[in-house]
């Protein structure tokens, strides 16, 4: 395909990493970001062996490991020491493993790298109006009514929540999940060494988790995220209660998290993240694409969310660069990423009330069956593909020999 003219509206994991794929490729991209300075905020993210293989294609697999956390398991109990997971990626195959990593320290890598390409920012642009000529060439109209024109296309990663959807007038739905998670990442001291994700459950109701978090950039200190299941209309009821009953019901689960709690001094430390599921009936409508949470938001039960999006951009990348035109190239990528985002939808979809619900059954049901599974070769290895982001159905998969 011939240099083509790309506007990007949003820098997050989707944004930047398309916009590195596609100015690699002579593009010429712009891209575009409702806030003046991009920086870096958050808590902890899992990338999976599926986002490690993009950011390797970016030459950035280094950097990430000099701050991130290994991860060799994902283990889970319940109240009364019964093993719902037990999940290591070695079983699978011995070169993979999870990263733990402060989600800022992967805005900025990746941000950091954008800086250092041909490729143009414009921040401070809130984009609110996309207008398609009979042409086919593209404006950006933002919230202050300046105008930006003239793109040969336009690629949406500004999240789950962006108005855009509606400004394109593509089919959509957008659901927010009743549950979502409180978040705190402390210092967890020089000492910790650990490579496992940890959970602790009572019922559907509760779930506490431990995710090893990596370091922030140019510092030594360790990380680890704690995450805390609540569901969304009890936030500020929570926020109005008070640390103390909180911090007693996670000594009660983990005890060992006394250090970790001792850095929380406000209930305003905790940050409140919801969960969306967003579907769009085709990722595309005229020369406009959405990638990432703005195309297909899910659970983070999974923890799939970067890593989909980082795969968005290099297959999209890579239907550019396989297509003439950009019609042609939107259809290849939508074909191609059509299997395994359908399948992390229906996985989240279907096993997010096991883990965050008021059902006991559901909880019942977990308990009973998930730990057998685990001790199942045939299942477990279906488990661990899953959770290294590797199907595109139960029964395929995209794992590299």
């Amino acid at each position: 395909m011939d240099k083509q003219r790309v506007a990007i509206v949003g820098s997050g994991t989707a944004g930047s990493a398309t916009a590195l794929f596609l100015s690699r490729l002579g593009h010429e991209v712009t891209l575009f970001e409702k806030v003046d300075r991009p920086t870096a905020i958050g808590a902890g993210v899992m990338l999976q062996p599926s986002g490690m293989q993009v950011l390797q294609e970016l030459g950035l697999e280094e950097e990430i490991l000099q701050s991130g956390a290994i991860v060799e398991r994902l283990h889970a109990t319940t109240t009364k020491d019964k093993v719902v997971l037990d999940l290591r990626y070695k079983e699978l195959d011995q070169k993979y493993y999870g990263v733990g990593l402060h989600r800022g320290v992967l805005f900025q890598t990746l941000y950091d790298s954008v800086q250092n390409q041909n490729i143009t920012t414009e921040t401070g642009a809130e984009i609110c109006e996309i207008v398609q000529s009979d042409r086919g060439d593209c404006s950006l109209i933002s919230s202050e009514g300046r105008e930006f024109n003239a793109f040969d296309l336009v690629v949406i990663a500004s999240g789950a929540r962006t108005n855009l959807r509606d400004a394109v007038g593509i089919p959509h739905t957008v659901k927010e999940y009743p549950w979502g998670a409180l978040w705190f990442v402390a210092n967890s001291g020089t000492e910790d060494s650990s490579d496992v994700l940890r959970q602790y459950l009572d019922s559907t109701h509760t779930m506490l988790g431990f995710l090893p978090t990596g370091k922030e950039q140019h510092h030594q200190q360790k990380l680890t995220s704690l995450f805390w299941s609540i569901k969304a209309d009890q936030v500020d009821h929570f926020r109005a209660t008070g640390l103390s009953q909180w911090k007693a019901k996670v000594l009660d689960l983990a005890p060992h998290a006394s250090h970790l709690l001792d850095q929380i001094q406000s209930i305003d430390q905790l940050l409140f993240a919801p969960y969306y599921d967003v579907v769009l009936r085709r990722p595309f409508q005229g020369n406009v694409i959405f990638l990432g949470d703005a195309a297909h938001a899910t659970s983070p039960q999974l923890g799939q969310g970067c890593n989909l999006a980082l795969v968005d951009a290099m297959t999209f990348a890579n239907a550019m660069s396989q297509s003439n035109t950009i019609p042609a190239a939107f259809k290849l990528y939508a074909k191609r990423r059509r299997g395994q985002i359908k399948y992390y939808q229906w996985a989240t979809r279907f096993l997010t009330p096991f883990f965050q619900s008021n059902s006991r059954t559901l909880g019942w049901l977990r308990d009973l069956t998930m730990g057998i599974s685990c001790r199942i070769p045939l299942i477990s290895r279906l488990m661990i593909s899953t959770m290294c982001g590797f199907q595109e159905g139960i029964l395929k998969s995209s794992k590299k020999q």
